[in-house]
């Protein structure tokens, strides 16, 4: 009976936590469409201030302090803005879906970009993660992605739960987003059924075509065909391997990419070597091709873990050292000894 009351209890808690978050994403929507760009932002500012004094923000501290040990004395401007990230991005989408405000003025830094991106000829799938929602949209301007483009999304989930209502108000200001950066001229594909697949198939059958999917999505357990493997701070995570599959099924390659947010207004690109399609009825090729897109993203989250909007794991930590994760039960270096490291491996090169 302890048992059983504890659990009701902390799904008690997290209801009132979700509720909480609904509010401040549906005011913060609010102050985007309605309210002077500055204002809007000191109100982000202010929630972020406020999430990080909370015990959720304790906790993301302690998080931070424990997967990123060569920076723990910036753990908390770590948590701060990770913790703060989605109330932003929301700001800027809701901005953008009540076309307050203007990408045009965006500036774009390309790291890294493949020819394929401006080969007319040329159908691929470009596999993201999950960062920075107002990163994300540099993805949709015509002027980087200039052909005929499909992304997949989570679909908006009916409201059962507050948790059900937080993400459907995430998601219907992200998805109007995308469709006023596009001009409307984009296929938002939900992660619903078999259907999706043959869409997107369809969508890359002819030249010309791309496909965004977020290759990082945790995949449930009551799915089938997941793929489990260590993934950032996650000792052991589960993975479809939709976005290898598409490609080997529609003979399509393959580039991940992940933008960053680098100041106000600018956007930075990095992409990935092109990762070719395999052949058809080379079904082995799913993991393998998973496997090298997460390992490349991965490595990105440790880079800027301050604009990842998912949960990281205790279970590894970050080397900036080595540029890699590493099993938590291994020796942790303290910050100084990395510093010192890391300032020899900078001088070295």
């Amino acid at each position: 009976m302890r048992r059983e009351a504890l659990h009701n209890c902390r799904g008690g808690l997290t209801q009132v936590m979700e509720a909480f978050r609904a509010v401040l994403f549906a005011c913060l929507g609010w102050a985007g469409r309605h309210l002077p760009r500055s204002w809007g932002a000191g109100l982000a500012d202010t929630v972020q201030s406020l999430l990080i004094v909370s015990p959720l923000g304790m906790r993301a501290q302690q998080v931070m302090r424990s997967t990123f040990p060569a920076q723990r004395k910036e753990a908390r401007a770590i948590a701060a803005k990770w913790i703060g990230r989605p109330f932003h991005d929301h700001l800027i989408a809701a901005r953008i879906a009540s076309k307050r405000e203007d990408t045009s003025d965006w500036t774009v830094e390309m790291r890294g970009a493949p020819a394929l991106l401006d080969d007319p000829n040329q159908s691929f799938i470009i596999a993201t993660g999950h960062f920075s929602r107002g990163a994300m949209t540099a993805l949709y301007m015509p002027q980087v992605i200039s052909r005929r483009l499909a992304t997949v999304v989570a679909p908006m989930t009916k409201i059962k739960s507050a948790l059900g209502l937080r993400i459907r108000i995430q998601m219907r200001e992200m998805r109007s987003g995308i469709e006023v950066v596009r001009n409307g001229e984009v296929d938002i594909a939900d992660v619903e059924g078999k259907s999706f697949l043959v869409r997107l198939l369809h969508h890359l059958r002819d030249p010309g075509g791309a496909v965004i999917i977020a290759t990082d999505a945790a995949w449930g357990s009551h799915h089938a065909g997941g793929y489990t493997r260590p993934f950032a701070g996650f000792a052991s995570q589960t993975f479809a391997t939709g976005t290898a599959r598409l490609a080997r099924l529609s003979q399509r390659p393959i580039v991940a990419c992940v933008p960053f947010l680098d100041g106000d207004r600018r956007v930075v690109v990095h992409w990935s070597p092109v990762i070719p399609a395999p052949a058809r009825n080379d079904s082995e090729a799913d993991v393998r091709i998973t496997n090298e897109i997460l390992d490349w993203i991965e490595r990105r989250i440790g880079e800027r873990p301050d604009q990842y909007v998912l949960a990281f794991g205790q279970g590894r930590y970050w080397s900036p050292v080595a540029q890699c994760w590493i099993d938590a039960n291994e020796t942790r270096p303290s910050s100084k000894a990395a510093s010192r490291t890391l300032s020899t491996v900078k001088s070295v090169h």
